[in-house]
């Protein structure tokens, strides 16, 4: 199955604050991809459950995301994103 997934706009905005915090735009362009393409195919196999089975967070090298699957539709929106680590001082 691949699921159908969509960023919410704050998200979205989340994503172009932590790319310009960030300093290499392509490590977070690609954590995003990533995201993106991991989270089409095996939603229920990464990150963690809260609240409900549905609602999941899971943390990778560079992000971390906040998203709910909706499996009678195949979709997954992310709702959150944020660094995965803080920044080294």
């Amino acid at each position: 199955m691949t699921y159908l997934v969509t960023w919410t706009t704050a998200a979205l905005a989340q994503l172009a604050a932590i790319v310009a915090l960030h300093g290499d735009r392509r490590a977070v362009d690609q954590a995003a991809q990533w995201v993106d393409y991991t989270l089409r195919r095996i939603p229920y196999e990464v990150g963690e459950s809260r609240q409900s089975a549905d609602v999941r967070l899971w943390y990778g090298d560079v992000l971390g995301v906040y998203y709910h699957v909706n499996p009678a539709a195949l979709t997954v929106r992310v709702a959150s994103v944020a660094p995965a680590r803080r920044p080294r001082a």
